[in-house]
């Protein structure tokens, strides 16, 4: 049990495999690092399912960028950038973005089957949180990409 009285969830670390430039992801860092709740978090397959698809956007994303950019690198934490608490700025932007992407999957996925004003309420505290974590994924990308939020920058 947590401090609220809820049961603890008891997170297995899953790597999610992804391709060879990008960075293998785990379950575990995306439960822990990201308050996933403890009905999503005891649910491994979902947690893999939504991470893959997550992955699959975001890499999707950056093509263009990586064929363009590090065509002549190997790995996305060979690329040089500032290395902050043991990791690539690169890797730390791309996790946050691959992660803040299946959370906000992952809020919509599963919302209460009670009562009609509850499940409205739910939805609609889902929509906000989705809309925070979508948010969090594309201000991810456009900082590995170099794009400022608006999308214009001033000369």
């Amino acid at each position: 049990m947590n401090l609220n009285g809820m049961p603890q969830a008891n997170p297995l670390n899953t790597i999610v495999k992804n391709n060879d430039f990008y960075p293998d992801l785990g379950t575990a860092e995306f439960i822990n690092d990201y308050g996933v709740a403890t009905d999503y978090a005891n649910s491994d397959g979902m947690l893999t399912t939504h991470i893959t698809l997550a992955i699959i956007d975001i890499n999707r994303q950056l093509e263009n960028f990586k064929t363009l950019n590090w065509a002549s690198t190997n790995q996305l934490q060979d690329v040089v950038s500032d290395v902050i608490a043991g990791a690539t700025r690169f890797v730390t932007l791309y996790k946050h973005a691959v992660f803040s992407l299946a959370k906000a999957k992952l809020l919509i996925s599963r919302l209460g089957e009670t009562h009609r004003d509850q499940r409205a309420a739910q939805y609609m505290q889902a929509s906000d949180n989705q809309d925070y974590w979508l948010s969090q994924s594309s201000d991810s990308v456009r900082q590995i990409i170099g794009v400022a939020n608006s999308g214009v920058e001033l000369l």
